[in-house]
């Protein structure tokens, strides 16, 4: 039986905040927490509701993240639909109290080798085992499709998990099966959707808003 799950990064994020203009050293948590949609943001997340497919799941997820829950919320509401939360499904924890302390160049590093990892924070091997976690138990449920609105190095890492993916340290390429999923970056919001066959991927997707061009 094959079952898809749509995996959606959040939608724009962006409010002129005076204290956090120097973000990177501003406590990464509570900039974190307080990271929410900007207008465009809101609107963009809006018009998730007119993707067809995603009036017709059978459970909706999201991260704990106030930029998660708020993209995911328009979903929700149209369809009647529950947000739950889980925490598998969490921004990456970076181990560090200040994004200023991550070298310059982490994500090129981190994406060119899985195991590495920056003071006392997760791989990206790791971040993968804790969603894989949270599939793989989906899969093994009688639900039939479901959303998980997420981050977008979660999604990135997940998808270089189980489709081929290169990073050069600007872009981002990757293919599944010979053909191309992704040329470039993460757009907000991304939405993919992964068909699963006895919890074996057989297929991905990735699904373009209408005002989308390329």
């Amino acid at each position: 039986m094959k079952k898809t799950v749509y995996l959606i990064r959040h939608s724009k994020t962006g409010v002129n905040i005076k204290n956090y203009e120097n973000y990177e050293n501003v406590l990464w948590k509570e900039y974190n927490r307080n990271m929410i949609l900007s207008v465009q943001g809101e609107e963009e997340a809006k018009k998730l509701c007119d993707i067809k497919e995603l009036n017709n799941i059978d459970g909706l997820y999201a991260s704990n993240s106030a930029r998660a829950i708020a993209t995911a919320k328009y979903i929700s509401e149209k369809i009647n639909l529950p947000i739950i939360l889980d925490d598998r499904i969490n921004e990456r924890d970076f181990g560090v109290d200040y994004i200023s302390e991550l070298p310059k160049n982490f994500n090129y590093q981190m994406f060119n080798n899985k195991n590495l990892r920056f003071a006392k924070g997760e791989t990206l091997n790791e971040l993968d085992n804790r969603l894989n976690n949270f599939i793989n138990e989906k899969l093994d449920s009688d639900i039939e499709s479901i959303a998980v609105v997420m981050h977008g190095i979660i999604l990135l890492s997940y998808l270089g998990s189980v489709a081929d993916e290169t990073y050069n340290g600007e872009k981002f390429t990757i293919t599944f099966n010979g053909k191309q999923i992704l040329d470039g970056n993460l757009t907000a919001p991304d939405i993919y959707k992964i068909v699963y066959e006895d919890k074996k991927v057989v297929d991905i997707q990735r699904i373009k808003l209408d005002n989308e061009s390329n």
